[in-house]
């Protein structure tokens, strides 16, 4: 495993780090703040964690997230995931 930006509809939500056989989550962005320090079994388990928070918090206040959602993927050549 290696560390990752995690974007959440293109936008940098925080950054993925190895944690021994798991994913730590970091968060940079105030949206995601709960889910600080949070490890997973994958990136894949991060994004749902993200997607499901994001969808249960709605987008109130949140007018960033709201235009770019599903618009933007990840790019592997950035090491960025999008959690969209």
């Amino acid at each position: 495993m290696e560390k990752r930006v995690i974007e959440y509809a293109g936008i940098p939500v925080g950054i993925s780090v190895p944690d021994g056989d798991r994913v730590k989550f970091i968060a940079v962005k105030f949206p995601v703040i709960d889910l600080d320090g949070g490890t997973y079994r994958n990136i894949v388990e991060l994004q749902l964690a993200i997607h499901d928070h994001m969808k249960k918090n709605g987008a109130d206040g949140q007018a960033m997230f709201s235009h770019a959602a599903n618009a933007l993927s990840g790019s592997p050549a950035r090491k960025a995931f999008n959690a969209a």
